[in-house]
């Protein structure tokens, strides 16, 4: 749990029915009383994020790399045929990925059932409203699945859901892949103690850490993030033709061990 630091906005004046005035939209005061996932807010919460990540990164690893907007092809017959990383950290136990969110002064919940999945909601702290947000979680998981099919599988790849703005709160049981920047030095310790005790991910020297840079650059290639955001824009239109430039990036799975070490 975390403090907050931001002044609550003012909340705006409503007015009952039946005073001359219209019925207040309580859906757009949901929408405007939490964050909106703006690309502004989100490059403002990356550029924190990356922040909160060296200083926690660096005191554990001799080397660490943070490639920003790490945007890679995904498979054939995906609803969106980029994927986009806010960040990925290169460092001598891995890649470590991380979905970044801009939600500020508010309270992070889902709701669970035996029989759906599960559905995330965002509202202001000391207000009552929350709209629905798409499970980040799953987004970043997803897409970390499809990346480690086209890595070496002596390679490890990690993801976490970063809230980096202070007054935050986790309410309930949440994934332990979503972590505030309170999290991060633990983070930071967990993977350098992963990297010298389990075998099957080695630690990456030089040489290993240089080679996975290239693998990753190589996997984007050309694409952009304005690619990226153009794709998922078409998305929403019913027949929009898969972009020319992310099937020129499409890869096949790697085929075996890149003798990372």
């Amino acid at each position: 749990m975390t403090t907050a630091l931001h002044k609550v906005p003012v909340r705006p004046v409503l007015t009952l029915p039946g005073q001359g005035h219209p019925k207040p939209d309580t859906a757009a005061l949901a929408r405007r009383v939490c964050a909106i996932d703006s690309e502004q807010a989100n490059t403002t919460a990356t550029a924190l994020g990356i922040q909160q990540l060296a200083a926690a990164f660096q005191p554990a690893f001799g080397r660490m790399h943070v490639l920003k907007d790490l945007v890679i092809p995904m498979y054939d017959g995906s609803a969106v045929p980029t994927a986009r990383f806010d960040v990925a950290l290169v460092c001598e136990a891995g890649v470590y990925l991380f979905e970044v969110k801009g939600w500020r002064n508010a309270v992070v919940y889902r709701k669970t059932s035996a029989h759906t999945v599960p559905r995330w909601f965002l509202r202001q702290r000391g207000n009552s409203l929350a709209r629905e947000v798409k499970d980040p979680a799953w987004q970043c998981g997803r897409k970390t699945t499809h990346l480690r099919s086209l890595v070496p599988p002596d390679l490890r790849v990690q993801y976490f859901v970063l809230l980096p703005f202070e007054g935050v709160e986790l309410e309930g049981v949440m994934p332990t892949a979503v972590i505030t920047p309170q999290d991060l030095p633990y983070i930071a310790r967990v993977a350098r103690n992963n990297g010298r005790t389990e075998q099957g991910y080695p630690m990456l020297d030089d040489a290993a850490i240089d080679r996975t840079l290239r693998l990753l650059s190589g996997l984007q290639g050309e694409l952009t993030v304005d690619d990226h955001l153009r794709n998922s824009r078409d998305r929403s239109e019913r027949g929009a033709p898969m972009p020319a430039r992310a099937h020129a990036q499409a890869r096949p799975t790697h085929p075996g061990l890149l003798k990372l070490q």
